[in-house]
């Protein structure tokens, strides 16, 4: 059976018992030694019993969580104290692997088709971010620097484009809203105003498959924005999407008939025709 345990009124008389005695064994022995008086054994014992009384009330409460590994009367720590054994941590419940979503489902916020899909695809098929990119293809063809700005960073601006014979920058907020009807609004220029100082470009650009409203072109004229609408689009960049892609397919029919045996394409024997 486990020891038990004294209460803290055993271990402080314990405690005081022990100071008190101690005190009046030096005392004695001091008293002894040099012939004193025998008022000095009185302030001795009145000594050892303050000194009792003040050490007992250190004596620790032994209930406390945080003392039970310590010792019960001087209240340190034990060295061979046994620590308990940790309870061997459950694992990890594994999360079942999410779901592969469908193309559609991946088509999120901020994904961008390949390069020679976007030129390939109707201008309808293509989101806010893929015409962005198809402007910035546009624009570096047509001899520009473009940089494209983050999508969660813009503050307004989609490119920066660099003229490369005149070195300034301009500003250019490219707005896909296609069939939707809507308008580009002085909301927007407004913004592309604030924006133009931010990235300290000389002029504005605002590039829309849709109109703008009188109030917006007003606006646009006092900060000296051009605005291009969707007949823009169709007579410069459509044109432009339309020989990239009559191109890429002359590359890939030449590329077929230089190296038929490309792609382990087989031609029999039989096929080649004899002289």
């Amino acid at each position: 059976m486990a020891r038990k345990m004294p209460s803290r009124k055993q271990r402080q008389k314990i405690v005081y018992e022990g100071v008190a005695v101690l005190v009046i064994l030096c005392g004695i022995g001091i008293w002894w030694q040099f012939q004193l008086s025998i008022y000095f054994l009185v302030v001795t014992v009145f000594v050892a019993i303050t000194l009792g009384v003040i050490a007992s009330s250190y004596a620790p409460d032994m209930r406390k969580k945080e003392n039970k590994n310590k010792n019960p009367f001087t209240g340190l720590p034990q060295k061979t104290a046994m620590k308990k054994p940790s309870k061997p941590t459950s694992a990890k419940k594994q999360t079942a692997p999410a779901k592969s979503a469908s193309s559609s489902e991946r088509a999120g916020k901020y994904v961008v088709r390949p390069d020679n899909e976007i030129i390939r695809l109707p201008l309808q098929e293509l989101n806010g971010y893929e015409f962005e990119r198809l402007c910035y293809l546009y624009f570096k063809a047509m001899g520009y620097k473009p940089e494209l700005t983050p999508p969660t960073q813009d503050k307004g601006v989609d490119l920066i484009l660099t003229d490369k014979r005149e070195n300034f920058k301009i500003a250019v907020q490219c707005k896909h809203y296609i069939n939707s009807g809507r308008q580009i609004t002085v909301k927007e220029i407004r913004e592309l105003v604030g924006a133009k100082r931010n990235h300290r470009c000389i002029k504005g650009w605002f590039i829309a498959t849709t109109t703008y409203t009188n109030a917006a072109l007003a606006e646009a004229d006092i900060h000296h924005i051009d605005c291009f609408a969707i007949e823009f689009v169709e007579n410069k960049i459509i044109p432009w999407k339309e020989r990239e892609t009559a191109k890429a397919q002359v590359a890939v029919s030449r590329k077929s008939y230089l190296y038929p045996f490309e792609n382990n394409q087989m031609i029999h024997l039989s096929s080649i025709p004899k002289n």
